[in-house]
């Protein structure tokens, strides 16, 4: 099994209170692979890095789940799974390398990813069909209750996905074509989603409940202009709230940006990570953009749509 990563075009922060986003499944894919085994569950990773570990299927049914990384997330999936004839004995694969580089993690959805290609393969191997709401509520569990659930929405369907309030919806691509650039800092998206939680306890929300305007009125009109007034209302979100989404690159990127008359964003809660350029019909913008990035030192991705979800893969 084989699904796709993601990158949040727009509504990052909003979806969380209900607004419409936009986000992209992209052509990096997180893999699993089932094999049976002799005795006991094997878990092993490859690009997350995490010693293989070996445990007992009784050791999958206890309330907490186990403490090496390698078995971690696949406990949360194999919670929908405690009522089925589970083997005594699998070995479980998974690949994440397509979302890292020089073993640092690019932002694209990884956990996201390998949690949907988990569930797709077990639910294969009990001959049952994967479910979009079982394991976006298993990604849930794995990241303590937070996350909205876009990034698996990306990664079960594919596609451009508009998503609110746990629904998806595929989207034509009329947008002003768009270049990603990473940081070259990875970000720890749990950290920034704790931030907003304790900005969201406090009574003042304006800048959120622009941030919510602006996502929403981007379906509409998906222009330039209102893509940048769509980043203001980012800026202004993250200097209310103290989320630190504009770090000291994302802030140099915008400016680059800004000098080729591009809209500059980061994808995602941002703090590294990756972000997205967006320009109207001069190639040549874009072009001296991304020039102007490689010799800023940033590294330019080539991403493309990934139009399929959960695949079934040798």
């Amino acid at each position: 099994m084989r699904a796709p990563g993601k990158v949040v075009l727009w509504g990052e922060y909003a979806v969380l209170i209900g607004a419409p986003a936009l986000v992209q499944a992209v052509d990096r894919y997180a893999h699993c692979h089932l094999s049976l085994a002799k005795s006991g569950w094997r878990f092993a990773t490859h690009g997350f890095h995490a010693p293989a570990v070996d445990l007992s299927l009784t050791s999958l049914t206890r309330p907490k789940p186990p403490p090496q990384a390698a078995a971690a997330l696949a406990w949360h999936v194999l919670q929908d799974y405690l009522d089925d004839a589970l083997p005594p004995a699998l070995t479980t694969n998974t690949h994440s390398d397509d979302f890292y580089t020089a073993g640092q993690k690019l932002g694209l959805g990884s956990s996201a990813a390998v949690c949907v290609a988990l569930h797709a393969a077990y639910a294969a191997l009990l001959g049952k069909r994967p479910n979009f709401e079982t394991a976006r509520k298993a990604h849930q569990r794995a990241q303590g209750r937070q996350g909205s659930g876009i990034d698996v929405a990306a990664s079960f369907y594919g596609g451009l996905l508009r998503f609110e309030a746990g629904n998806a919806q595929s989207m034509p691509d009329s947008l002003p074509s768009r270049l990603f650039v990473w940081t070259g800092r990875a970000a720890a998206t749990t950290t920034h989603l704790a931030r907003f939680a304790d900005y969201r306890k406090g009574g003042d929300h304006r800048a959120l409940d622009k941030l919510a305007s602006a996502s929403s009125a981007l379906f509409e009109s998906a222009s330039l202009e209102a893509l940048a007034e769509y980043c203001r209302r980012l800026h202004a979100l993250d200097q209310a709230a103290g989320l630190g989404i504009y770090s000291e690159e994302h802030l140099a990127l915008e400016q680059l940006a800004n000098d080729h008359e591009l809209v500059y964003k980061p994808c995602g809660a941002g703090g590294g990570d990756i972000g997205v350029a967006f320009t109207g019909t001069d190639n040549g913008a874009i072009v001296q953009f991304t020039s102007a990035v490689k010799q800023a030192g940033f590294a330019v991705l080539t991403l493309e749509t990934a139009t399929h979800g959960i695949e079934v893969s040798a």
